[in-house]
């Protein structure tokens, strides 16, 4: 019996059978979402991927996160979790990660050849998670820092500098760029769509800063069919996007 050269290339009939094998390997991935939420970034990726999924909502403004079927999923009852096979991860910046490795190569959409690239991916979504998100939440999550809600103004009035000092940071970082990373479009750009989206929001607009870079980059993101899906998906429309 001859061999298989394992490093050979497949030909024919062989290629059809590569095929299979591989469709078989596809894992099974359910991605749990709230319409609007951070969530949005991963279906946007999802779509991007070409990766076979499903999507469920649970509505957060619904209660849903804290219902009994959801906490099965996650018990913290936070939004995304996706089960891969089975096993839930859960964060963003994780999930966006696992989608941009398992995407086949040609896709792109999180560097693997190139160990500084990917460190600046990382960078970005550590930031967005970290930081960009966190300054939100003076403005519509103020009870995520403080019980007493006489003092909303004045958690206000100490957030709301460091939220336009956070966008502007996402704006400088952007300028003269294509997509987050350069030339290529990466899992950090939905992410990037996402908190955009928020900072244009009825209730929120009147502290955003100008942001002429990321707002360049929203457009571009906007435009891509895959995004154009998930959003069609989570009925968010031009006529409700920016509702608070």
């Amino acid at each position: 019996m001859t061999p298989w050269n394992i490093g050979a290339p497949l030909s024919g009939n062989w290629r059809a059978i590569e095929s299979v094998v591989l469709e078989f390997e596809m894992p099974e991935l359910t991605l749990f979402y709230s319409p609007r939420a951070c969530s949005l970034a991963c279906h946007i990726a999802l779509e991007e991927s070409g990766l076979p999924f499903q999507a469920e909502a649970v509505k957060i403004r619904e209660g849903q996160h804290r219902s009994e079927e959801y906490l099965r999923v996650n018990p913290w009852g936070k939004i995304p979790a996706m089960l891969i096979d089975g096993e839930v991860l859960t964060e963003a910046h994780a999930i966006l990660s696992y989608i941009g490795d398992t995407a086949s190569q040609d896709k792109n959409l999180i560097p693997k050849d190139d160990p500084l690239l990917r460190a600046h991916a990382h960078e970005w979504m550590n930031f967005l998670s970290g930081s960009v998100h966190i300054a939100f939440r003076p403005l519509f999550r103020p009870y995520y820092l403080i019980d007493d809600e006489s003092m909303y103004p004045n958690l206000r009035e100490v957030g709301v500098p460091i939220f336009k000092q956070t966008l502007l940071e996402v704006d400088k970082r952007l300028s003269e760029k294509t997509w987050a990373l350069g030339d290529n479009y990466s899992v950090v750009d939905p992410y990037l769509f996402v908190f955009y989206m928020w900072s244009q929001r009825a209730d929120v607009i009147e502290y955003s800063p100008p942001l002429p870079a990321w707002k360049e980059l929203w457009e571009r993101l906007y435009e891509r069919p895959a995004t154009q899906r998930a959003l069609a998906t989570e009925g968010i429309t031009p006529e409700n996007i920016w509702l608070a």
